[in-house]
């Protein structure tokens, strides 16, 4: 916009220099619009590229984040899901501890070791190591045992595998021979060679038997097992053997058959009592009609004469209707009272009914 001043004479060079100090300040008012415009035109692009995706520099790293993420997720739903599939962990049943073991009685290191162990074998996880199931049974040793063991405690930090409370075939070993009964195995060969099964026992008794003396003598072999098992059975037993279709050859399946045969022998035996109890209970109430029967017939026979004493006609004979009435007795029945009073008579019978039976008295 330019502004006109009004001088007088002698101000021409004044008013040319304000005039052109307005033209300028009217270019520079008009180059304005112009720089905005180019300023605007600058950064136009630049804001247009805001809504434009990241740029090729940005872009590998962002992805290499998102798969790292989607990575971690996806290990993490999966160690969830295997948390959730794993199993709790399971607790082995509590057990009865050992009684202790004082040394005393020899009989007792075999129940008292086989104790232990089914300790070991139910919580196989706390008993892995045999220093573990070494000090375990020591806690439990008293009395002669537990000074017998005193020296060896005084050890505990010995690793070597050869230590006795680091072995525990070595440790059960030395409670066998120094606390258990030296003729054991002997004694043992001894019942199991008289070991015989009665005729109508169990098959079951003698198996348990013929188990407990076979686990104190060692190994005799199988063949040998077999021929003493046998020998001591009961002759049923073996007559059942006999008749199986199929062949016997371990000590595991002759046992195994023998048990079987023998339950369903004790149930057949079952069913045969069962069976004679019905048949007595029918046979008795048979027996009671019949019994009946034949009193009811007796009576019947009595009422009649003896059938000796009759003649052709069914009439009583001439001596012997002479003999009773000598002796007083009735000629009918041979009782003693007459032949009117006697209640046997069928005709005395109907007059019993009419009233006028007479009283009963001697001929």
């Amino acid at each position: 916009m330019s502004r006109t001043t009004f001088r007088g004479p002698g101000e021409d060079g004044e008013e040319e220099e304000e005039n052109s100090v307005g033209e300028e300040e009217s270019d520079s008012t008009e180059a304005a619009p112009a720089s905005v415009e180019a300023s605007e035109g600058t950064r136009g692009p630049t804001l247009a590229q805001s809504d434009q995706p990241v740029s090729h520099q940005t872009e590998p790293s962002l992805l290499a984040i998102m798969q790292q993420m989607t990575q971690i997720m996806a290990n993490l739903q999966a160690a969830s899901s295997s948390e959730s599939l794993r199993p709790p962990a399971s607790k082995t049943p509590s057990m009865k501890a050992p009684g202790c073991f004082d040394g005393t009685q020899p009989f007792k290191v075999r129940s008292f070791i086989q104790s232990c162990q089914l300790i070991f074998h139910n919580d196989w996880e706390n008993f892995s190591q045999d220093s573990k199931k070494v000090l375990y049974e020591t806690s439990f040793l008293i009395g002669r045992a537990e000074k017998w063991i005193e020296p060896y405690l005084s050890n505990l930090n010995n690793q070597d595998s050869s230590y006795l409370l680091n072995s525990w075939p070595l440790f059960e070993s030395q409670l066998f021979t120094l606390f258990g009964d030296p003729n054991e195995v002997r004694k043992a060969e001894a019942e199991l060679d008289g070991l015989i099964m009665k005729e109508a026992g169990p098959v079951s008794l003698y198996i348990s038997n013929f188990r407990s003396f076979v686990s104190r003598i060692g190994d005799w072999g199988e063949r040998a097992l077999i021929h003493h098992i046998k020998k001591g059975l009961a002759s049923r037993s073996l007559d059942q053997l006999a008749s199986h279709p199929s062949n016997i050859d371990s000590l595991k399946d002759l046992m195994d058959v023998s048990l079987e045969l023998d339950t369903r022998y004790h149930e057949r035996q079952k069913e045969k009592k069962t069976e004679a109890s019905k048949s007595h209970s029918s046979h008795h109430q048979n027996s009671s009609s019949s019994s009946h029967k034949k009193k009811i017939f007796h009576s019947q026979k009595r009422d009649k004469p003896h059938s000796s004493l009759l003649n052709k006609e069914f009439k009583l004979k001439g001596s012997e209707k002479e003999r009773r009435i000598n002796e007083g007795l009735c000629t009918y029945c041979g009782g003693k009272h007459s032949l009117e009073s006697c209640f046997k008579r069928p005709q005395n019978r109907l007059t019993q009914l009419s009233g006028n039976f007479p009283t009963q008295g001697k001929a």
